[in-house]
């Protein structure tokens, strides 16, 4: 496999973060193994037949102190979510797959997706009174429809139980669609807004009303 296929592979990238994040430990261990190695070559040299015993510990030492730099090299400058400050967490949350990445759990009165590789960075958003954003958002690319009323609903970002960020999505046409707000006097959507939005896209409508409102995304 081509370094490049590697990086994309999930399983691979999941194994390389969770190394990085256990690095020293991993290099503390692999120090062990290599002392017991260079024993174990010492005791080789002087007549005992432990070269098969010699070379197995030498290549865990040598696996187990490597690995670390091979993680790297995988997933550069990638910290586990736990470890991440504000705007380390935004800027990863724009890396992420919607469909692949997060899952949803959804009740009568909310609905919440967390991130399958740390389920403690979660977004929620609550279908009650304490969720509404705005019971009757009235712009005109959110009541352009057969159904002209609107509503929007704060979408609470958290990690580890604090909340970090909040974003409004608008539910539009009977609820067939949550679209995000755009920067205010245009028409243009910040991408971790249109992230979100696409988290949240049940329906797979996100694109089409997108488009239907005239919305665009402002990927800078």
């Amino acid at each position: 496999m081509e370094p490049a296929i590697i990086r994309n592979n999930k399983a691979v990238k999941s194994i390389a973060v969770w190394i990085k994040e256990y690095a020293h430990a991993l290099r503390v261990v692999g120090g062990v193994f290599f002392a017991l190695a260079l024993l174990a070559g010492i005791v080789w040299v002087m007549g005992k037949e432990v070269e098969p015993i010699a070379f197995l510990l030498g290549i865990i030492s040598s696996l187990l102190l490597a690995s670390p730099s091979i993680a790297e090299y995988l997933v550069p400058n990638r910290k586990p979510v736990r470890y991440m400050d504000y705007d380390e967490i935004l800027e990863f949350i724009l890396t992420t797959e919607a469909k692949n990445d997060w899952k949803w759990i959804k009740t009568n009165w909310a609905e919440e997706a967390f991130l399958k590789e740390d389920p403690r960075l979660r977004i929620r958003v609550r279908w009650d009174d304490k969720g509404k954003h705005n019971d009757n958002f009235t712009e005109g690319w959110a009541n352009k429809y057969p159904d002209p009323s609107a509503s929007s609903y704060w979408y609470d970002l958290s990690n580890d139980g604090a909340l970090i960020e909040r974003f409004i999505l608008v539910s539009v046409d009977g609820a067939r669609a949550e679209l995000p707000v755009p920067d205010i006097g245009t028409l243009e959507v910040p991408s971790l807004r249109y992230k979100v939005a696409q988290i949240f896209d049940e329906l797979n409508t996100l694109d089409e009303y997108m488009k239907r409102s005239g919305l665009t995304v402002r990927n800078t």
